[in-house]
């Protein structure tokens, strides 16, 4: 099970930020931005484990969604997830940008609790 679902901008900032389950913690969100979204090199892999914490991130133009979890999960299922759910947000918005994101948080918010 997914145990929080984020986006990010190009920055590293987390813009939306739910979590589910109680083992995602705070210092887990900067170790993805730190590793990942600030790293030196190009990140080739779409999953990233970090202190036994799973990254599964997709990137949409500036933006980064990511999902987390410490468990054993379905992959396919998760990028799945994360594709439908970009997919659901530029519906709504049109082009993911950071504004749109800024803008409807209390909607994504919505979608995300379902």
């Amino acid at each position: 099970m997914i145990g929080g679902v984020f986006i990010y901008n190009h920055k590293g900032e987390a813009l939306i930020s739910r979590v589910f389950r109680d083992n995602v913690g705070r210092s887990a969100l900067d170790a993805f931005r730190v590793s990942v979204i600030h790293a030196r090199q190009q990140v080739r892999s779409p999953v990233t484990n970090i202190a036994r914490t799973s990254f599964f991130h997709v990137r949409r133009g500036s933006l980064w969604i990511a999902a987390v979890t410490k468990q054993n999960v379905n992959a396919a299922l998760v990028f799945e997830f994360l594709s439908k759910f970009a997919g659901i947000l530029e519906a709504y918005f049109g082009v993911l940008v950071e504004e749109s994101i800024k803008n409807n948080f209390v909607l994504i918010y919505e979608l995300i609790d379902g």
